[in-house]
C-alpha cells in the first residue's frame, strides 16, 4: 500500500463525508474528490466500507495522537491535565470541525456496523484510560465516563447551534466539576483513614 495515496484518498473521503454524510458517500464521489479514477480507488480500497473504516481509524488515531500535546501525567498537575483534555476537545470542535462532524456520523453508523462499533469501543477505552492516568489513585470509576460525556456533549451541542454557549465557559465549569469530585474523594479518604 502506498501511504501517500491512501492519505490522499482518506482526505478526499473526509471531504465527501463532511458534505454528503456517510450514507450519501459514494465511491465515484471520493474518486472525483481525490482526482483519480474509480478503478484506481478500488485498487486501494475495495469497498466503501473499507474506506469508511480506514477513515474512522485515521480520525480516532489523530484524536488520540494529538492528546499528547495537551496532557502529561508525569509533569503536569491534575488541574493542568483536566484542563488539557477539555482544551483539546475545544480545539477539535473549533479547528477540526470536519472530523468532529464525521465522528458524530460514524457514531450513528456504529449502531448498525459492528466493525465501526469495535473501533469506537477501542478508542473510547483508550480515551478513558488516558483520563484514569491523570486522575488520583482510587478516583471514582465513573469519572472517566462522565468526562468523556462532557466532551462529546459539548461537541454535539455546540456544532448543532454554534455560538449558543461559550466553549471556554462550558469547559471551565466542567473542569471545576471534575476537580471538585476528585477533591471530595481525597477528603473522604483522609477522613476514613483518620477514623481507623
Amino acid at each position: 500500500m502506498d501511504r501517500d495515496v491512501d492519505r490522499k484518498i482518506l482526505n478526499a473521503a473526509l471531504e465527501v463525508v463532511s458534505k454528503e454524510k456517510i450514507s450519501g458517500t459514494r465511491m465515484h464521489i471520493i474518486a472525483k474528490e481525490a482526482n483519480m479514477s474509480q478503478a484506481n480507488l478500488h485498487y486501494h480500497f475495495s469497498t466503501k466500507n473499507d474506506i469508511m473504516v480506514a477513515l474512522l481509524e485515521s480520525i480516532q488515531e489523530e484524536f488520540s495522537r494529538g492528546r499528547g500535546n495537551y496532557i502529561d501525567s508525569k509533569s503536569k498537575s491534575l488541574d493542568e491535565n483536566i484542563k488539557g483534555f477539555f482544551e483539546q476537545k475545544k480545539d477539535d470542535i473549533l479547528i477540526n470541525k470536519k472530523m468532529e462532524y464525521a465522528q458524530i456520523d460514524y457514531w450513528v453508523q456504529s449502531t448498525v456496523n459492528e466493525e465501526m462499533r469495535d473501533i469506537f469501543k477501542k478508542t473510547f477505552n483508550i480515551w478513558r484510560e488516558n483520563i484514569k492516568e491523570v486522575l488520583p489513585e482510587n478516583s471514582d470509576e465513573n469519572l472517566p465516563y462522565i468526562m468523556v460525556s462532557l466532551m462529546i456533549g459539548a461537541s454535539l451541542q455546540y456544532l448543532i447551534d454554534e455560538g449558543k454557549f461559550s466553549l471556554d465557559d462550558y469547559f471551565k465549569v466542567a473542569g471545576e466539576m471534575m476537580l471538585n469530585q476528585c477533591e471530595k474523594k481525597e477528603a473522604l479518604k483522609k477522613v476514613q483513614s483518620s477514623v481507623k
